[in-house]
């Protein structure tokens, strides 16, 4: 087959850092709606919500931060798991 019918991964810009968030409360569609591919885990017996994933820059993070807390959602931590 020719390489160009082969799917090629994302590109993760040199900034990109994959981040946990943690946040007080339960998930919600729109929660799962607004953080697209990161993982999102209820933390067992817990009102404390998981997500996990990579951002391209701290610009996304913030931006992520601040929709987080306009829909009323309480930031427990931010970590970065890998940069």
């Amino acid at each position: 087959m020719r390489e160009e019918m082969f799917a090629q991964e994302k590109t993760i810009p040199n900034n990109a850092a994959i981040y946990q968030i943690r946040l007080k409360g339960t998930i919600t569609t729109t929660l799962i709606q607004m953080t697209d591919d990161m993982q999102v885990r209820q933390e067992t017996d817990s009102d404390i919500i998981s997500l996990i994933g990579w951002l391209p820059d701290q610009s996304a993070l913030m931006g992520l931060l601040n929709t987080l807390h306009d829909i009323h959602f309480t930031i427990k931590s931010v970590q970065i798991i890998k940069q």
